[in-house]
């Protein structure tokens, strides 16, 4: 992806999620909810990432796909690797981005997942599903509508018909929007979701769009594998952010 001045990027995140046997339904066994944790945080520690922080200190039952343990290099830096049942993250900010470097973090989580339990992946695979998200932040001008200012700065329209707008109790410049479009990919095999709604992000009002690329994984049991598919989905990243967002958006 050619490198913006001013990127919109928030977070991207590579994310590893197991154990569901059926839609809601969630299987661990007793080493993962009490000991796979601390193989991680050791496997880290290995890598360099040896301050270990409690993600969710108040949580009172472990819950499936919510991170609870997080690892840095140091204190409030990026990237940083998180753990929990039936998770695994690699996370990184807009600041110190870039495509090469988070993929290298990827591959350095990948590691450290391999250094806690060696055979994890082949163990997980009827399960596992993989994820590579993005999320960026828009901030439309004051006094323009969210349909008007997706309609200049997106290839997205979610105008209204201006029959509905012209009622005098409608105020078209107070709207919220919360889209969600899932589309089939066929290359990695899977799926694109693309979110965009209103938010406060960072204390100020904007737009919030989320794209996640998410594949089942019962064919891949290796790390390159892995890496295989996070580079295709890339790829898809790439082209959405080139294809639905204008230059504008972010300049």
């Amino acid at each position: 992806m050619t490198k913006l001045d001013n990127p919109p990027l928030i977070e991207a995140i590579f994310q590893l999620c197991w154990g569901e046997v059926a839609p809601g339904q969630f299987s661990y066994t007793h080493e993962e909810q009490s000991l796979f944790a601390g193989k991680i945080s050791a496997a880290a520690a290995m890598q360099g990432y040896k301050t270990a922080q409690d993600a969710q200190p108040n949580a009172p039952v472990l819950m499936p796909w919510v991170a609870t343990h997080r690892f840095r290099d140091k204190d409030d830096t990026w990237p940083c690797f998180q753990v929990g049942l039936g998770i695994f993250t690699v996370n990184q900010v807009k600041n110190g981005y870039s495509w090469e470097s988070f993929k290298n973090s990827i591959k350095i989580g990948l590691n450290v997942l391999e250094q806690a339990d060696s055979e994890k992946l082949a163990k997980i695979s009827n399960s596992l599903s993989v994820f590579l998200i993005y999320q960026d932040a828009f901030f439309p001008e004051e006094n323009i509508s969210t349909e008007a200012y997706l309609k200049d700065h997106f290839n997205i329209n979610a105008d209204l018909p201006s029959d509905f707008l012209s009622n005098p109790n409608i105020d078209r410049n107070k709207s919220n929007v919360d889209i969600n479009i899932k589309i089939e990919i066929k290359e990695p095999k899977g799926f694109i979701s693309i979110k965009i709604a209103n938010a406060i992000i960072n204390d100020q009002p904007g737009l919030l769009m989320e794209t996640i690329v998410h594949s089942k994984m019962a064919d891949i049991t290796d790390k390159n594998g892995i890496l295989n598919w996070v580079e295709r989905a890339h790829e898809i990243q790439k082209h959405s952010f080139e294809t639905l967002i204008q230059p504008t958006a972010y300049r």
